[in-house]
């Protein structure tokens, strides 16, 4: 949906300030401890750490931060509106309201807005540390027999989350004013009790859930290293990976970014409703 050189503001707090993947599917399955194993081009949707790895797993309590009030605040730069619908389309399916995206769709023509903007509110984030993560991962493998677990695939371990109740839309002019939304793409929520619809103003409608949704993530790329016996994080640095040796505190790994080198966000979907 962005590239991740972009320049819009919103992405850069998100790539720059928090060093977060964002994901282009939100969900509720992903958690601190949480594992993306990526074969080839293809991410998996979200899974736990303590499936793929032995002994047992004990992690830290998460540190919950209720409000990062310099992403609820702040709106993207200008997009195409249908990447923005789909951003929203994207955003309702998580929330459990897929029958509303073709009555959204359907509404998008009712308006001459060829232009939007997007803003998250009410973002929180979950996370627990670089080096408590490493302390419960010491004297622990990946269990060889387990069928995710094999040559060439790469572990990307989730050590931080961040969630948002609701998502905004906002109508733009080619200049990048706000400008007005149309009747429709306020009202289409109305007839769904999952989804509450706030027009803030003619040009702004925000569109929430009863729960928050995950929107981005920190990860951690894990690799077992055969000459230390054990498993230890990468980072990407310009010249490629680079192997932490240490799990000092004053020495923690960067995070690492697991989509295409291009790619700000990740196509890593939920599993639906229901599934195991």
């Amino acid at each position: 949906m962005c590239r991740r050189d972009t320049t819009d503001v919103l992405i850069r707090r998100f790539l720059d300030d928090y060093q977060v993947n964002l994901l282009s599917m939100p969900g509720r399955r992903v958690r601190c401890g949480s594992v993306y194993i990526k074969e080839g081009k293809r991410i998996t949707a979200p899974g736990l750490l303590s499936q793929i790895i032995e002994p047992a797993l004990t992690l830290e309590d998460p540190f919950v931060e209720d409000d990062l009030a310099d992403l609820a605040g702040t709106w993207s730069g200008s997009v195409s509106l249908n990447v923005g619908i789909k951003l929203l389309s994207n955003f309702l399916n998580a929330l459990g309201a897929a029958g509303l995206v073709d009555k959204l769709q359907a509404s998008v023509k009712e308006t001459s807005v060829r232009n939007v903007a997007f803003r998250f509110k009410g973002v929180s984030r979950k996370s627990v540390t670089p080096t408590g993560l490493g302390t419960a991962l010491v004297d622990h493998h990946l269990i060889q027999s387990h069928p995710w677990v094999k040559e060439g695939n790469r572990y990307f371990a989730v050590a931080a989350v961040l969630s948002s109740t609701s998502i905004s839309i906002q109508g733009r002019d080619k200049q990048g004013s706000a400008t007005g939304l149309g009747a429709g793409v306020a009202t289409v929520a109305d007839v769904d009790a999952k989804v509450q619809v706030d027009r803030e103003s003619d040009s702004d409608v925000t569109y929430g859930g009863r729960n928050p949704l995950a929107i981005a993530v920190e990860l951690y790329e894990l690799r077992w290293d055969a000459d230390r016996q054990g498993l230890v994080f990468l980072t990407q640095q310009p010249s490629g990976p680079l192997r932490i040796l240490g799990l000092q505190e004053d020495e923690p790994p960067d995070p690492v970014f697991a989509g295409d080198d291009e790619d700000a966000f990740i196509d890593a979907e939920e599993p639906e409703s229901g599934s195991p």
